[in-house]
């Protein structure tokens, strides 16, 4: 069983001064993984949305999300993640980003880094 690594850098441009920026992580495809949040070096959760805070305290450092997904699916190898960042109404998406598993039960581990603006 192998482990193949996506790095993916993007940035966010924060919306509000006052609103909490809340990010969130989809996993797709049909298979199963795990996720962690970090605002720069400070872990912020795992496997639920995690609550950034303010612009104030985010801007300029960057949101890192690390997603494990384990090929399950005999049918595909097929492996994805979708991360949500939102602030109040406003809802920004970053992916899907898709990666195949060269064979039935590797590992794919996704790293996004955002930088906040």
């Amino acid at each position: 069983m192998a482990v193949k690594f996506i790095d993916l850098n993007d940035s966010y441009k924060i919306k509000t001064a006052t609103e909490d920026i809340i990010v969130d992580v989809q996993i797709g495809d049909g298979q199963v993984g795990a996720y962690s949040i970090f605002l720069g070096q400070k872990f912020i959760s795992a496997n639920t949305p995690a609550n950034l805070d303010k612009k104030a305290n985010v801007k300029g450092k960057s949101t890192i999300v690390s997603v494990t997904v384990a090929d399950v699916l005999e049918e595909t190898n097929w492996t994805s993640m979708t991360v949500f960042v939102k602030e109040d109404e406003s809802k920004t998406t970053y992916g899907p980003y898709k990666a195949l598993a060269e064979n039935h039960l590797d590992t794919v581990i996704f790293s996004l880094k955002l930088i906040n603006e």
